[in-house]
């Protein structure tokens, strides 16, 4: 189980560094302070853009559930009403 946990976040860490907007920190050193911070703020970046999508997915599925639950509630009335 562990394993694939492990997989998992190494998966997802993979893809938020490719779907952000990417700051070129290749021309400076790698352990420069500079560097670091660059690295940090593309992951923050790209972080915020997967939580946005994982939050509007989540809201229109939301809206979905309460649509379908709305319309199964209105079913059972009318049968009950006849």
């Amino acid at each position: 189980m562990k394993k694939i946990l492990i997989i998992i976040v190494i998966y997802l860490l993979n893809t938020m560094l490719v779907s952000a907007e990417i700051n070129d920190c290749s021309g400076m050193k790698k352990l420069s302070k500079e560097y670091i911070i660059c690295t940090a703020k593309n992951i923050k970046n790209a972080a915020n853009k997967t939580n946005k999508k994982i939050k509007d997915g989540s809201a229109k599925k939301t809206e979905q559930v309460t649509e379908g639950a709305k319309k199964l509630i209105d079913n059972v009335k009318n049968k009950v009403k006849k």
